[in-house]
């Protein structure tokens, strides 16, 4: 009984983490994820599957309770993984270095480094992790010429004011994986829009901290909110306004 048993949940396993079709430009709602729970963990699936310019991507929340570990220490060998803080502390260890991170902190973790992850808090962590797998091959030499792995903290991020507001600086950069990535921090006043409607191949992902806003996919208009992730895929038509009355804020996320 017992390889009957091994084959049923290796099979359950498999389906569990099975490609979702092809994503395309999306809000994707805080309120609508569904809440499971693994064997140590409790997550929300967010997105799985490829892009126009991906072979997979991968987009989970984490929830993690005080003195509990995500995983032992693992690497994924054709995979790039980018973790944000929603909430709570998370201690990131990349081979073999620790640092704690709080909300807003971000790691940037490239193909082959050793990492783990950590609630060290007394407080629940929960964090978005977003796996990537692209179509051409990983140039390792690449990404650590450009610094290797990353992890920062809010503290970290210059900040620069401007016209609509302020821009926090994350990183631009080559990776193992891309040729570009750079990913920043907006704070759009109330009423404005970031940018006029445009489009462009790069994808991109905004990820939304604080206020509301009012987002242009294509010829639909569609509202987010704290925690909401929005994809915009690769030639939409696009545009962000901030429909609140205080500061709208969220990550954006290039990559090419």
């Amino acid at each position: 009984m017992k390889p009957i048993f091994l084959t049923i949940t290796a099979l359950a396993c498999f389906l569990a983490q099975a490609q979702q079709g092809s994503i395309t430009s999306k809000v994707f709602a805080w309120n609508d994820l569904i809440v499971e729970k693994d064997s140590s963990t409790y997550f929300m699936k967010v997105a799985n599957g490829p892009t126009a310019t991906l072979s997979n991507l991968n987009i989970r929340v984490i929830e993690l309770d005080p003195g509990k570990t995500h995983h032992s220490s693992l690497a994924y060998v054709d995979a790039e993984e980018l973790i944000i803080v929603k909430e709570g502390n998370l201690k990131v260890t990349v081979k073999g270095n620790s640092t704690i991170i709080g909300p807003g902190g971000v790691a940037l973790i490239m193909p082959g480094d050793d990492h783990s992850f950590e609630n060290t808090g007394k407080a629940l962590a929960v964090y978005y992790v977003l796996r990537f797998n692209t179509h051409t091959p990983k140039y390792i030499e690449r990404g650590n010429q450009a610094g290797g792995s990353f992890v920062g903290d809010w503290e970290n991020w210059s900040v620069q004011e401007n016209e609509k507001g302020e821009r926090r600086g994350v990183f631009d950069r080559f990776t193992a994986l891309f040729m570009k990535m750079e990913m920043h921090v907006t704070s759009l006043n109330a009423g404005l829009v970031s940018h006029s409607p445009h489009k462009h191949p790069q994808e991109e992902i905004i990820l939304v901290r604080k206020g509301d806003a009012l987002v242009l996919l294509g010829d639909t208009t569609r509202a987010a909110g704290a925690g909401d992730l929005i994809f915009f895929a690769s030639g939409t038509l696009h545009s962000i306004k901030n429909a609140g009355a205080g500061p709208l804020e969220y990550f954006a996320l290039q990559f090419q």
